[in-house]
């Protein structure tokens, strides 16, 4: 689903942009303001300034599960130290109110919320294809999880473990990193992308990334078919000693 708008407190809509992957066993979701710069030209995170880096600190990347009852959801990230999160996010609680209306999916607050809000989230256009949930593992460590990649047919999205210790927004983070800026690169140096591919067979290209350099370029999506996933087998990752391990699928018809 793609957010189409939020409205807090009674304010205007923003239009930034929030993507929500769902599978069996877990969910991605990405957000980055509407007013992020156009950051045309960069390679890497050494490209940006101190200020450059305190804008790149106002997005949220997270996974982790996502619990329904009486149409009230519940969000538990997962894993401990992944994903991360910016300070307009963190003031919502791990719980929302949903109400379906056609293809779109309305969030409203709960009374655990700090203010009230609307969020209108649409379904994207009915894919019929595979539906999985892979860990990135170390293979001379495969209880260390390196990242977790989420596919829903044409659909796919991708989040790192955080190389922050903290729990800390990373907006907090960076301005107690203050002018070191390799602390505050390093802080920053997790990603989380959304990608789309256009048909069966064809790259998966990231669209939204909390690393604008990334945008454009090709995602890991290993190749999958119902044979190789029903073995749960341990496929081929572009990382150097990693493995991609299957953790849920099925087939979308």
């Amino acid at each position: 689903m793609d957010r189409e708008y939020i409205v807090q407190g009674g304010g205007e809509k923003d239009p930034s942009v929030a993507i929500w992957i769902q599978t069996e066993s877990q969910y991605f979701d990405l957000r980055i303001p509407h007013d992020r710069p156009v950051f045309t030209g960069r390679r890497s995170l050494e490209d940006f300034s101190r200020d450059e880096l305190m804008q790149l600190a106002r997005q949220s990347g997270d996974t982790g599960v996502c619990s329904i009852e009486n149409r009230v959801a519940t969000w538990t990230s997962w894993g401990g130290r992944f994903g991360f999160f910016c300070d307009d996010v963190a003031i919502f609680p791990n719980d929302g109110r949903l109400e379906p209306r056609g293809n779109i999916l309305y969030e409203r607050e709960t009374a655990k919320s700090p203010v009230s809000y609307e969020e209108a989230w649409v379904q994207q256009p009915y894919d019929h294809g595979l539906v999985a949930h892979l860990t990135l593992r170390d293979e001379r460590s495969p209880d260390q999880v390196l990242a977790v990649l989420l596919v829903t047919g044409r659909y796919a999205g991708y989040l790192e473990r955080s190389t922050s210790a903290s729990q800390g927004s990373l907006e907090a983070q960076l301005a107690d990193a203050g002018a070191d800026l390799v602390r505050a690169r390093r802080i920053l140096d997790c990603e989380a992308s959304y990608a789309i591919r256009d048909h069966a067979g064809t790259a998966y290209l990231i669209r939204h990334s909390n690393l604008p350099f990334r945008e454009g370029r090709v995602l890991d999506v290993p190749a999958m078919s119902g044979r190789i996933l029903e073995r749960r087998e341990n496929l081929d990752a572009e990382r150097a000693h990693a493995r991609w391990r299957v953790e849920s699928w099925f087939v979308q018809r």
